[in-house]
Order: structure tokens, then C-alpha cells, then sequence
């Protein structure tokens, strides 16, 4: 494989993303910015920092035994459907009106799709890193506090959630791996998706996905693995451990990655 024509590709994806999605991407971050703005104006009187606005912008509702108990996860949805929404789109348009030139530009499959993939790694992280950023540099100004140490909220109110007790700082580092981890897998997903349906049932079929995610308690579920409540230093019973979480999103990507491979290789795409 042709590194030059791969980085090239590669950074082709990244600028072209950026011009196409710029002010989906402002209105994402302003959206963000003001539910931080939001939240944290409501925590500061409880005598948190940026943690509890990251832990309460971005956890799920964890497990429940009966349907009666069942809360919807707001804000991980629409952090999470939005994510996978920004990624989509410009993947989507992209594959559908400049495929056959790049393809005939640098002749070869393998060298298109797995710029792809690597568009869809570096841009999952750089969206997450902007996300977490966004969320603190507000937060922070709020509570006028730049550190992200234990508050008194974060010992009285998640701490005491905890079964297995971590810093502050860990349990933000927690979600964000949780979040990139996520990402990359169920954007890969997409990808595989669109060589058997069109892009429109592939986005919902990943959508379902990530629904039955906060109903269920199937580990092997690929969006679960966002969920901070899920993990195992909220809830022993379930077993769901950061590493187990890491181990098998990268296997399944290095599964995924190889079908989308196989059959875009196999397809008739000129």
C-alpha cells in the first residue's frame, strides 16, 4: 500500500470534512456549550466543578430491573445520535457524489476505504476532544474553578454511587475512552452498513442499536460501552470493566474492518 496515496486520502477526508460540516459542527458545539452553560449553573449551588457537569451531561441511566423503571437517557442520546449523525453525513454524501472519481484517481479500493477508517477514527477523537473541551471551558467558567478535582459534589453525590471508588479524574477519563471507544466502533458499523443497504436504513439500523443499548444489559451490545453507569465501578454485578470494553471494541472493529474490506474489494463500484 502506497503511504503517500493513503495520506493523501486521509488528509483529503479531514479537510474536506471540515469544509462540509463546519457549521453543523458550530452548531453541535454551540448546542453543547449551552446545556453546559445550563447544567452547570444548576450544579453550582451544590458546590461541584466541571466533573459533575461531564458526569451529568454525559452518563446514561444505568441498569433497571422493571420496565416501570425505565428512564430515557436524554443526554447520552442526543450526545451519542448526534456524534453518530455528524459522522454519517459527510461519510455518506462523500461515498455517494466523489467515490467513482477518487477511486479512478488513485485506483485502489484498498486505499480509499482505509482512509475511511481512518478518517473515522481521527475524526471521532477530534469531535470527543471537542466535545469534552467545550463542556469544560464553560463549566469551568461557571463555577470558576479550572480544576477537576473531588468537589464536594462529586464525594457526596457520585462517589457514593460507586461500588469500586476512582478519582475525579479518572471517572472523566473513563467516559471519554467510553465515548471514543463507541464512536469509532459504531462509525466503522456505518461503513460496513452501506455495502449491503442505503445509508438512510444503515443510520437507523445503527439508531436501534444504540436504543435497545439502554434497555439491555448485554454486554456484547457495541453502544453500551459509553455508558458510565453500566461499567463496573457502578455496578459489580454486570461485570462490565473498562478493559473488557476496550478489548472488545477494538476486536470487533478489526472484524467489521476486514468485511467492509472483503466485500467493497468484491463489489462492482465503477
Amino acid at each position: 500500500m502506497s503511504r503517500t496515496t493513503l495520506y493523501k486520502l486521509f488528509l483529503r477526508d479531514l479537510n474536506y470534512s471540515f469544509s462540509y460540516g463546519k457549521y453543523k459542527y458550530l452548531a453541535f458545539y454551540t448546542i453543547i456549550a449551552f446545556l453546559a452553560l445550563m447544567k452547570s449553573l444548576q450544579l453550582r449551588e451544590l458546590e461541584s466543578n466541571s466533573v459533575g457537569t461531564f458526569f451529568a451531561l454525559l452518563k446514561d441511566e444505568g441498569y433497571f430491573y422493571r420496565i416501570s423503571d425505565y428512564q430515557v437517557p436524554f443526554y447520552w442520546d442526543f450526545v451519542q445520535f448526534l456524534l453518530l449523525f455528524l459522522i454519517g453525513d459527510f461519510l455518506f454524501q462523500d461515498m455517494e457524489n466523489n467515490r467513482t472519481y477518487l477511486l479512478m484517481r488513485c485506483r485502489s479500493k484498498l486505499h480509499y476505504l482505509v482512509s475511511k477508517m481512518c478518517w473515522i477514527v481521527a475524526q471521532n477523537i477530534l469531535m470527543i476532544l471537542g466535545l469534552f473541551l467545550t463542556i469544560y471551558m464553560v463549566s469551568s467558567v461557571v463555577f470558576a474553578d479550572f480544576t477537576i478535582g473531588a468537589s464536594p459534589y462529586f464525594e457526596r453525590v457520585i462517589e457514593t454511587q460507586m461500588e469500586i471508588k476512582i478519582s475525579s479524574v479518572e471517572l472523566v477519563i473513563r467516559i471519554f475512552l467510553g465515548y471514543m471507544i463507541t464512536g469509532i466502533l459504531l462509525s466503522v458499523m456505518m461503513l460496513m452498513g452501506t455495502q449491503f443497504v442505503s445509508p438512510v436504513i444503515t443510520f437507523f439500523g445503527i439508531i436501534v442499536v444504540c436504543v435497545i443499548s439502554t434497555f439491555s444489559d448485554l454486554k456484547w451490545l457495541p453502544a453500551i460501552h459509553s455508558m458510565i453507569l453500566k461499567q463496573q465501578i457502578f455496578n459489580m454485578e454486570h461485570q462490565l470493566s473498562l478493559s473488557f470494553s476496550i478489548i472488545y471494541c477494538l476486536s470487533l472493529f478489526s472484524v467489521v474492518a476486514v468485511i467492509a474490506l472483503f466485500i467493497f474489494q468484491k463489489k462492482d463500484i465503477l
